[in-house]
């Protein structure tokens, strides 16, 4: 009977060994940066934003042999000649949300992958501020995630007020006015890295966005 005991002991010990050392190892779920697939308090109900890229930003990843691809809900945005142009996405309460922070969240990303693997991957929703002005992620660079925020692109306050004052579809002043954001030091830093080369110098212009709003009640376009 005590040998029975002796190896119900050593069993039991073993199990909780194997479940402490389960625990220890366990991954904790990872949180998304900026994830707001359930909408919320935003400027209008609908509306659509167009990011595109300046020239020389696509002219070093065709240079590069690079592919860009889209994560929903965004899209690419191609030419009529197959080149890719910028990227897409709905914007609206239903998609996007305000934070408390100030942070702007759009859910969705973007990556460009390079002929010999390298990659640049925005996966888990990126965001845009007013105030200090640009564009944030936690980028993905050849399988490594960042493990905090990254200033990605930076912006002028004022051309942020001057864009929102024409975003409505038919033009509270104007029309839309494209909102321009330049490279910032960070992602110099990336791509000169990725590429072996000072490709990029930081304030360079990288994309205009263009956001219309739409304010149809009852109906979404």
């Amino acid at each position: 009977m005590r040998t029975i005991r002796l190896i119900a002991s050593a069993v039991a010990g073993a199990a909780l060994a194997m479940s402490t050392v389960t625990v220890a190892t366990a991954e904790a779920p990872r949180t998304e940066y900026c994830s707001s697939t359930q909408g919320g308090l935003y400027f209008s109900p609908w509306g659509k934003a167009t990011v595109l890229w300046e020239p020389k930003i696509r002219e070093l990843v065709q240079k590069y042999d690079g592919t860009w691809d889209a994560i929903k809900p965004v899209s690419r945005v191609i030419g009529a000649d197959g080149a890719d142009l910028g990227i897409t996405m709905p914007i609206g309460m239903q998609h996007d949300s305000i934070g408390l922070d100030g942070r702007i969240c759009y859910p969705g990303g973007f990556s460009i992958t390079l002929k010999n693997g390298s990659h640049l991957r925005i996966d888990d929703g990126f965001a845009i501020r007013v105030m200090p002005c640009g564009a944030y992620a936690r980028p993905v660079v050849n399988g490594v995630r960042a493990t905090r925020e990254v200033q990605l692109a930076t912006c002028f306050a004022p051309d942020a007020l001057a864009s929102v004052a024409g975003i409505k579809e038919g033009g509270l002043g104007g029309g839309v006015r494209p909102w321009p954001f330049k490279v910032s030091q960070s992602l110099a830093g990336i791509i000169n890295t990725i590429l072996g080369e000072r490709a990029l110098t930081p304030g360079e212009p990288l994309f205009t966005l263009a956001p219309i709003l739409k304010f149809t009640p009852f109906r979404a376009p």
